[in-house]
């Protein structure tokens, strides 16, 4: 029986899911079984799967969304530990060690840092983590405010068994959905920094779909008002969220109005975008500057941004 169990969701994958299947199949830590879960694809995922040889399983299931399909490939994973990796990211060879590592170490949960991968490839300084990583005694409220949590995360298997599965009515943000639920059932999230993936960030992605993401965001914090044992301070937080515009709209507008050479306006988004979600470091560091002289950091800011998003191939399906 292998340690660890990764599950692979999968629909439609062709074009990436040869490369993230090598990328886990290649890792130096070898206690591992990977259990991709192809959810209905109609092209050739499955056959690219079967093409691999090794500690490889494939389950397949009609299209029922990626919250199906990892509840699927965790009712069939033998590890004692849980892994994600989706069918389109890629896996540095010595990222489950880390992960593992740290985990025996640490306990709890486990997420990983990552390069975003756009279409022009990488930036180092692009990752997503940067800077502070919120403290176990801030998780609450941190996870309130966003999804800290990468799904390339190792967690104990048992914590399916103590929170339930995914929410599988949720198309989108059943991740921060579950990983809010953990937090809230005791379980502190702790962060390997060296980024040894690659997290592809790009349009066609289920995050891509705004408006359908911004909705999703606030169904998640419907639920988090019903279900979670929040304190007086946590469920004033919810409430006040769910009384605003979206924080990702409110960043979106922000970075349009920024990109447009409107200062004032910017600073202005980001500053309301960083009061509501102040674990966000880059949002607190562009409302700060901004904040000081709009129009003389204003074009610092937007000549730096610009200069990494044409680097990268940033693209507008490419929003927060």
């Amino acid at each position: 029986m292998s340690r660890v169990t990764v599950v692979m969701p999968a629909f439609n994958a062709v074009p990436t899911i040869g490369g993230a299947v090598a990328s886990v199949l290649g890792q130096t830590y070898r206690d591992f079984e990977l259990v991709v879960v192809d959810d209905g694809s109609n092209d050739a995922t499955a056959a690219i799967v079967r093409a691999h040889t090794g500690p490889i399983r494939l389950v397949q299931q009609e299209n029922l969304g990626v919250a199906s399909a990892r509840n699927e490939g965790i009712a069939h994973a033998e590890g004692e530990l849980i892994a994600f990796c989706d069918a389109d990211d890629y896996l540095f060879p010595k990222h489950m060690e880390a992960l593992v590592g740290r985990w025996e170490r640490e306990g709890g949960i486990v997420t990983a840092n990552s390069y975003w991968l756009f279409p022009g490839g990488i930036d180092p300084s692009r990752v997503r983590y940067k800077g502070s990583f919120p403290k176990p005694r801030d998780q609450r409220r941190a996870i309130l405010e966003q999804n800290f949590v990468s799904t390339m995360s190792v967690f104990p298997k048992r914590l399916i068994e103590e929170i339930g599965p995914f929410a599988t009515d949720l198309a989108r943000a059943e991740d921060w959905h579950f990983w809010m639920r953990a937090v809230y059932a005791g379980y502190h999230i702790s962060l390997e920094r060296r980024p040894l993936s690659l997290y592809r960030r790009g349009p066609t992605g289920l995050s891509a779909a705004t408006a359908e993401m911004d909705a999703a965001v606030r169904e998640v914090l419907m639920r988090a008002e019903r279900e979670l044992p929040l304190n007086d301070e946590e469920r004033a937080y919810v409430g006040e969220r769910l009384t605003h515009d979206d924080l990702a709209a409110l960043a979106r507008a922000a970075d349009r109005a920024l990109r447009d050479g409107r200062y004032r306006e910017a600073g202005r988004g980001y500053a309301e975008a960083a009061r509501l979600c102040p674990s966000e470091r880059p949002l607190v560091w562009k409302a700060r500057v901004l904040g000081l002289a709009p129009p003389l950091a204003g074009p610092l800011v937007r000549a730096r941004q610009l200069r990494i998003e044409t680097k990268v191939g940033y693209e507008q399906g490419h929003q927060r």
